[in-house]
Order: C-alpha cells, then structure tokens, then sequence
C-alpha cells in the first residue's frame, strides 16, 4: 500500500460537457480519469465497460488488462 501512496496525487475531476455514461455516477470516474491523463480504467462495471474508451482513456476489466500483450 505505501508503495502505491507515494506515487499517488490528487486531482480534481474536469468538468464533462454532457452526460456520457448510461450511469451518471460514473461520470465522476471518467472526469477524475480525464484530470489525472490516466492511460487506463479497470473496473467491474459493466456502464464503464460499455463505452470502452473515453477521451484516450481506454477502459478494461481487470481480465482485459492481465490478458493483453505487454509492451
């Protein structure tokens, strides 16, 4: 854990234009993604999942991101 908190920081979520998830609680994980530039999400939710990426930001499940080919 303190491996994970010395590298983490703390954002604000960017303002989204318009609703983008069939879950708007969900919209505050995307802004706060966006604001941090944030290569991936993984998550379990399945209103995330759908959209598979947003503004560069792709969005996996946790057995898409072990399974993909590492660079």
């Amino acid at each position: 854990f303190l491996v994970y908190q010395r590298r983490a920081r703390l954002v604000s979520p960017l303002p989204l234009p318009a609703r983008v998830c069939r879950d708007p609680d969900d919209d505050l994980v995307l802004a706060t993604a966006l604001a941090a530039q944030a290569d991936v999400i993984i998550t379990g939710d399945k209103d995330l999942l759908t959209l598979k990426t947003h503004g560069g930001v792709r969005i996996r499940s946790p057995r898409q991101f072990m399974d993909a080919p590492k660079a």
